[in-house]
């Protein structure tokens, strides 16, 4: 569902026991001031990210990783998404990814990777670039 302003809306989720949250707390403010809408929640288990999706009805979900955790929970959300008929939604990920894991997260549906130092006006622009796509209306 599009939030006012006809812009994405965005899910921010980090693990529960990830305490590296400077990063995607920018990125939370950088997309409100932007204009879309941001929901930003940690989370425990991978099907707590697709319930929460389902839930407050997201175009995109966010995961930030500082350890190696996306390699297991990255395919579980994925799955979860696909199971609910929600392959729309696009999912990007963040924090600390292993170079050599970017085509790995690719080949798993995730859309963009975004890395420590990453451009956050890339990210921006990926959204905003499902924001006008003709299958970004549901």
């Amino acid at each position: 569902m599009k939030s006012s302003g006809n812009k994405s809306k965005v899910l921010l989720v980090r693990h529960w026991m990830e305490c590296h949250e400077r990063g995607v707390t920018t990125v939370a403010m950088r997309l409100r001031d932007t204009g879309f809408e941001v929901i930003y929640a940690p989370y425990r288990l991978p099907e707590e990210v697709v319930a929460m999706a389902v839930a407050e009805d997201v175009d995109v979900i966010g995961m930030t990783f500082s350890t190696g955790v996306y390699e297991v929970h990255v395919p579980r959300v994925m799955k979860g998404l696909k199971g609910k008929g929600l392959k729309n939604i696009m999912v990007v990920v963040g924090g600390l990814i292993f170079d050599e894991d970017i085509e790995w997260l690719k080949k798993q549906g995730i859309a963009g990777v975004f890395g420590a130092g990453s451009d956050i006006n890339e990210l921006i622009e990926l959204i905003s670039k499902k924001d006008t796509s003709p299958v970004a209306s549901r």
